[in-house]
Protein backbone atom coordinates (compact mmCIF):
# COMPACT_ATOMS: atom_id res chain seq x y z
CA UNK A 1 0.00 0.00 0.00
CA UNK A 2 3.00 2.31 0.41
CA UNK A 3 4.41 1.79 -3.12
CA UNK A 4 2.25 4.44 -4.84
CA UNK A 5 3.45 7.00 -2.28
CA UNK A 6 7.10 6.13 -2.93
CA UNK A 7 6.59 6.32 -6.69
CA UNK A 8 4.84 9.69 -6.36
CA UNK A 9 7.69 11.13 -4.27
CA UNK A 10 10.25 9.84 -6.77
CA UNK A 11 8.34 11.38 -9.69
CA UNK A 12 7.98 14.71 -7.87
CA UNK A 13 11.71 14.80 -7.13
CA UNK A 14 12.58 14.12 -10.79
CA UNK A 15 10.13 16.79 -11.96
CA UNK A 16 11.63 19.37 -9.58
CA UNK A 17 15.15 18.57 -10.75
CA UNK A 18 14.01 18.92 -14.37
CA UNK A 19 12.50 22.36 -13.73
CA UNK A 20 15.67 23.56 -11.98
CA UNK A 21 17.87 22.38 -14.86
CA UNK A 22 15.56 24.03 -17.41
CA UNK A 23 15.61 27.36 -15.53
CA UNK A 24 19.40 27.21 -15.28
CA UNK A 25 19.70 26.63 -19.01
CA UNK A 26 17.46 29.60 -19.71
CA UNK A 27 19.51 31.83 -17.41
CA UNK A 28 22.76 30.78 -19.10
CA UNK A 29 21.24 31.46 -22.53
CA UNK A 30 20.15 34.89 -21.33
CA UNK A 31 23.69 35.73 -20.24
CA UNK A 32 25.18 34.71 -23.58
CA UNK A 33 26.40 37.85 -25.40
CA UNK A 34 24.76 38.79 -28.69
CA UNK A 35 26.74 38.32 -31.86
CA UNK A 36 27.89 41.40 -33.78
CA UNK A 37 25.36 40.58 -36.51
CA UNK A 38 22.54 40.50 -33.96
CA UNK A 39 23.61 43.86 -32.51
CA UNK A 40 23.79 45.42 -35.98
CA UNK A 41 20.35 44.03 -36.76
CA UNK A 42 18.90 45.57 -33.60
CA UNK A 43 20.49 48.95 -34.44
CA UNK A 44 19.06 48.79 -37.96
CA UNK A 45 15.62 47.90 -36.61
CA UNK A 46 15.77 50.86 -34.22
CA UNK A 47 16.73 53.19 -37.06
CA UNK A 48 13.93 52.03 -39.32
CA UNK A 49 11.33 51.85 -36.54
CA UNK A 50 10.87 55.60 -36.33
CA UNK A 51 7.47 56.98 -35.32
CA UNK A 52 4.32 55.62 -36.86
CA UNK A 53 1.78 58.25 -37.82
CA UNK A 54 3.81 61.30 -36.79
CA UNK A 55 1.23 64.08 -36.57
CA UNK A 56 1.39 67.57 -35.14
CA UNK A 57 -1.78 68.40 -33.25
CA UNK A 58 -2.85 72.00 -33.19
CA UNK A 59 -3.14 73.48 -29.73
CA UNK A 60 -6.67 74.51 -28.80
CA UNK A 61 -5.54 77.96 -27.76
CA UNK A 62 -3.01 79.25 -30.28
CA UNK A 63 -1.65 82.75 -30.19
CA UNK A 64 -1.70 84.42 -33.60
CA UNK A 65 -0.73 87.67 -35.25
CA UNK A 66 -2.13 89.51 -38.23
CA UNK A 67 -0.28 89.27 -41.51
CA UNK A 68 1.00 92.80 -42.09
CA UNK A 69 3.64 92.72 -44.80
CA UNK A 70 4.21 91.13 -48.19
CA UNK A 71 2.60 88.18 -49.88
CA UNK A 72 3.57 84.56 -50.36
CA UNK A 73 3.83 85.09 -54.09
CA UNK A 74 5.21 87.63 -56.51
CA UNK A 75 6.66 87.99 -60.00
CA UNK A 76 10.27 87.32 -60.92
CA UNK A 77 12.11 86.81 -64.17
CA UNK A 78 12.79 83.28 -65.36
CA UNK A 79 14.84 83.64 -68.52
CA UNK A 80 13.25 86.39 -70.62
CA UNK A 81 9.82 85.90 -69.07
CA UNK A 82 8.24 87.14 -65.89
CA UNK A 83 6.64 84.31 -63.99
CA UNK A 84 5.04 83.98 -60.57
CA UNK A 85 7.29 82.76 -57.78
CA UNK A 86 5.85 81.29 -54.59
CA UNK A 87 7.54 81.27 -51.19
CA UNK A 88 5.93 79.10 -48.51
CA UNK A 89 7.01 78.89 -44.89
CA UNK A 90 6.86 75.36 -43.50
CA UNK A 91 4.41 76.24 -40.74
CA UNK A 92 1.11 74.65 -39.67
CA UNK A 93 -1.66 76.09 -41.80
CA UNK A 94 -4.76 77.47 -40.13
CA UNK A 95 -7.97 75.71 -41.07
CA UNK A 96 -10.65 77.85 -42.68
CA UNK A 97 -12.80 77.64 -39.54
CA UNK A 98 -9.92 79.15 -37.55
CA UNK A 99 -9.78 82.27 -39.72
CA UNK A 100 -11.90 85.39 -39.26
CA UNK A 101 -14.95 85.48 -41.54
CA UNK A 102 -13.58 88.42 -43.52
CA UNK A 103 -10.06 87.01 -43.90
CA UNK A 104 -8.82 85.60 -47.18
CA UNK A 105 -5.44 83.96 -47.85
CA UNK A 106 -4.12 87.00 -49.70
CA UNK A 107 -5.70 89.53 -47.34
CA UNK A 108 -3.78 91.58 -44.81
CA UNK A 109 -6.42 90.45 -42.30
CA UNK A 110 -5.20 86.85 -42.38
CA UNK A 111 -3.98 85.38 -39.11
CA UNK A 112 -0.66 83.57 -38.70
CA UNK A 113 -0.15 81.27 -35.71
CA UNK A 114 2.75 81.91 -33.35
CA UNK A 115 4.83 78.73 -33.22
CA UNK A 116 7.24 77.75 -30.46
CA UNK A 117 10.97 77.16 -30.27
CA UNK A 118 13.03 75.95 -27.32
CA UNK A 119 16.38 76.75 -28.94
CA UNK A 120 18.42 79.92 -29.04
CA UNK A 121 19.46 79.04 -32.59
CA UNK A 122 16.31 77.74 -34.28
CA UNK A 123 16.18 76.72 -37.94
CA UNK A 124 13.37 77.99 -40.17
CA UNK A 125 12.33 76.18 -43.36
CA UNK A 126 10.90 77.81 -46.47
CA UNK A 127 9.98 76.39 -49.86
CA UNK A 128 10.82 78.43 -52.97
CA UNK A 129 9.48 77.63 -56.43
CA UNK A 130 11.63 77.94 -59.55
CA UNK A 131 13.45 81.25 -59.86
CA UNK A 132 16.69 82.60 -61.26
CA UNK A 133 17.11 84.86 -58.24
CA UNK A 134 20.51 84.19 -56.69
CA UNK A 135 19.59 84.85 -53.09
CA UNK A 136 16.86 85.27 -50.52
CA UNK A 137 16.79 87.76 -47.64
CA UNK A 138 15.90 86.58 -44.14
CA UNK A 139 14.76 89.23 -41.65
CA UNK A 140 13.95 88.77 -37.97
CA UNK A 141 12.11 91.57 -36.18
CA UNK A 142 10.76 92.28 -32.73
CA UNK A 143 7.06 91.69 -32.08
CA UNK A 144 6.05 95.30 -32.60
CA UNK A 145 8.34 95.59 -35.66
CA UNK A 146 10.31 98.51 -34.26
CA UNK A 147 13.69 96.79 -34.55
CA UNK A 148 15.48 94.42 -36.91
CA UNK A 149 17.00 91.80 -34.63
CA UNK A 150 18.87 89.93 -37.35
CA UNK A 151 19.14 89.98 -41.12
CA UNK A 152 21.09 87.80 -43.52
CA UNK A 153 21.16 86.71 -47.14
CA UNK A 154 20.87 83.07 -48.18
CA UNK A 155 22.30 81.85 -51.46
CA UNK A 156 19.85 79.90 -53.60
CA UNK A 157 22.66 78.59 -55.84
CA UNK A 158 20.28 78.25 -58.79
CA UNK A 159 18.83 75.14 -57.15
CA UNK A 160 15.20 76.09 -56.89
CA UNK A 161 12.60 74.73 -56.62
CA UNK A 162 13.37 73.35 -53.18
CA UNK A 163 13.33 73.84 -49.43
CA UNK A 164 15.87 76.20 -47.93
CA UNK A 165 16.82 76.30 -44.27
CA UNK A 166 17.92 79.37 -42.31
CA UNK A 167 19.55 79.06 -38.89
CA UNK A 168 20.16 82.13 -36.79
CA UNK A 169 23.23 82.55 -34.58
CA UNK A 170 22.93 82.30 -30.83
CA UNK A 171 24.28 85.77 -30.13
CA UNK A 172 23.90 89.17 -31.72
CA UNK A 173 26.82 89.68 -34.15
CA UNK A 174 26.97 93.33 -33.06
CA UNK A 175 26.75 92.40 -29.34
CA UNK A 176 28.21 88.90 -28.82
CA UNK A 177 27.24 88.92 -25.14
CA UNK A 178 23.53 89.23 -25.97
CA UNK A 179 21.32 86.34 -27.11
CA UNK A 180 19.30 87.12 -30.23
CA UNK A 181 16.15 85.34 -29.05
CA UNK A 182 15.03 86.09 -25.54
CA UNK A 183 12.94 83.55 -23.61
CA UNK A 184 9.31 84.61 -23.47
CA UNK A 185 9.55 87.02 -26.42
CA UNK A 186 7.69 86.82 -29.75
CA UNK A 187 9.39 87.61 -33.06
CA UNK A 188 8.21 88.18 -36.63
CA UNK A 189 10.35 86.71 -39.43
CA UNK A 190 10.32 87.04 -43.20
CA UNK A 191 12.00 85.39 -46.17
CA UNK A 192 11.91 87.54 -49.29
CA UNK A 193 13.08 86.94 -52.86
CA UNK A 194 14.27 90.44 -53.92
CA UNK A 195 13.24 90.32 -57.56
CA UNK A 196 12.12 93.96 -57.59
CA UNK A 197 14.63 96.20 -55.84
CA UNK A 198 12.42 99.27 -56.36
CA UNK A 199 9.17 97.93 -54.93
CA UNK A 200 9.66 95.33 -52.22
CA UNK A 201 5.92 95.02 -51.66
CA UNK A 202 5.74 93.09 -54.94
CA UNK A 203 8.45 90.62 -54.00
CA UNK A 204 7.45 87.06 -53.04
CA UNK A 205 7.63 86.84 -49.25
CA UNK A 206 6.90 84.18 -46.64
CA UNK A 207 6.14 85.27 -43.10
CA UNK A 208 6.07 83.59 -39.71
CA UNK A 209 5.88 84.27 -36.00
CA UNK A 210 7.90 82.46 -33.35
CA UNK A 211 8.06 82.55 -29.58
CA UNK A 212 11.01 81.23 -27.63
CA UNK A 213 10.11 79.33 -24.47
CA UNK A 214 12.35 77.77 -21.85
CA UNK A 215 13.30 74.15 -22.45
CA UNK A 216 11.64 72.21 -19.66
CA UNK A 217 13.74 69.72 -17.74
CA UNK A 218 11.39 66.91 -18.76
CA UNK A 219 11.92 67.73 -22.43
CA UNK A 220 15.69 67.97 -22.03
CA UNK A 221 15.85 64.61 -20.25
CA UNK A 222 13.60 62.94 -22.78
CA UNK A 223 15.77 64.17 -25.65
CA UNK A 224 18.93 63.01 -23.87
CA UNK A 225 17.48 59.53 -23.39
CA UNK A 226 16.00 59.21 -26.89
CA UNK A 227 17.81 58.30 -30.14
CA UNK A 228 18.14 61.21 -32.56
CA UNK A 229 15.80 59.53 -35.01
CA UNK A 230 12.97 59.82 -32.48
CA UNK A 231 13.60 63.47 -31.55
CA UNK A 232 10.91 64.79 -33.94
CA UNK A 233 8.28 62.78 -32.06
CA UNK A 234 9.50 64.15 -28.74
CA UNK A 235 9.11 67.71 -30.01
CA UNK A 236 5.69 66.90 -31.50
CA UNK A 237 4.54 65.47 -28.17
CA UNK A 238 5.59 68.71 -26.47
CA UNK A 239 3.90 70.92 -29.10
CA UNK A 240 7.15 72.50 -30.34
CA UNK A 241 6.76 72.85 -34.10
CA UNK A 242 10.01 74.63 -35.01
CA UNK A 243 12.30 71.87 -33.74
CA UNK A 244 9.90 69.09 -34.76
CA UNK A 245 10.07 69.97 -38.46
CA UNK A 246 13.71 71.13 -38.53
CA UNK A 247 15.03 68.02 -36.75
CA UNK A 248 13.05 65.80 -39.12
CA UNK A 249 14.38 67.74 -42.12
CA UNK A 250 17.94 67.04 -40.93
CA UNK A 251 17.13 63.34 -40.54
CA UNK A 252 15.72 63.36 -44.07
CA UNK A 253 19.06 64.63 -45.38
CA UNK A 254 21.08 62.23 -43.21
CA UNK A 255 19.02 59.14 -44.06
CA UNK A 256 17.59 59.81 -47.54
CA UNK A 257 16.74 56.14 -48.11
CA UNK A 258 15.19 55.42 -44.73
CA UNK A 259 11.52 54.56 -45.41
CA UNK A 260 10.31 55.47 -41.93
CA UNK A 261 11.97 58.90 -42.01
CA UNK A 262 10.25 59.55 -45.34
CA UNK A 263 6.95 58.32 -43.90
CA UNK A 264 7.35 60.57 -40.85
CA UNK A 265 8.05 63.55 -43.12
CA UNK A 266 4.93 62.81 -45.16
CA UNK A 267 2.74 62.30 -42.09
CA UNK A 268 3.99 65.44 -40.33
CA UNK A 269 3.49 67.77 -43.30
CA UNK A 270 0.11 66.31 -44.16
CA UNK A 271 -1.04 66.79 -40.57
CA UNK A 272 -0.58 70.57 -40.87
CA UNK A 273 -1.84 71.15 -44.40
CA UNK A 274 1.51 71.09 -46.23
CA UNK A 275 0.92 67.91 -48.23
CA UNK A 276 1.91 69.67 -51.47
CA UNK A 277 5.49 70.03 -50.17
CA UNK A 278 6.08 66.41 -49.15
CA UNK A 279 8.08 65.53 -52.27
CA UNK A 280 10.12 68.75 -52.38
CA UNK A 281 13.85 68.34 -51.91
CA UNK A 282 16.14 70.44 -49.71
CA UNK A 283 18.43 72.98 -51.36
CA UNK A 284 21.99 71.73 -50.88
CA UNK A 285 24.06 73.59 -48.30
CA UNK A 286 22.99 77.20 -48.92
CA UNK A 287 25.66 79.76 -48.13
CA UNK A 288 24.70 82.75 -46.05
CA UNK A 289 26.22 85.99 -45.02
CA UNK A 290 25.38 88.47 -42.30
CA UNK A 291 24.02 91.83 -43.29
CA UNK A 292 23.18 93.99 -40.30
Amino acid sequence: MKKPSIYLKTFSLMLSLGLVMSASAMAIAGLKPSSPNQENQKLSETLVAGNKGLRFRRRRMRASRRRTGGFSRGVCKIGDEEKPVHVTALLPQLQSKELPEDAQESSTNAQIPVELTVEGTPTFLVHVTETEAEEAVFTLMTENKDKVVYETTVSLNNQTPGIISISIPESDPANPDNELLQVGEIYNWFVTIPCDQNDWSQNPTAEGWVKRIAKEESLAQELANTPDINHPKVFVDHGVWTEAVSSLAKLRERYPNNPQVQADWKDLLESVGLENLVAERPVDSPESGVNN
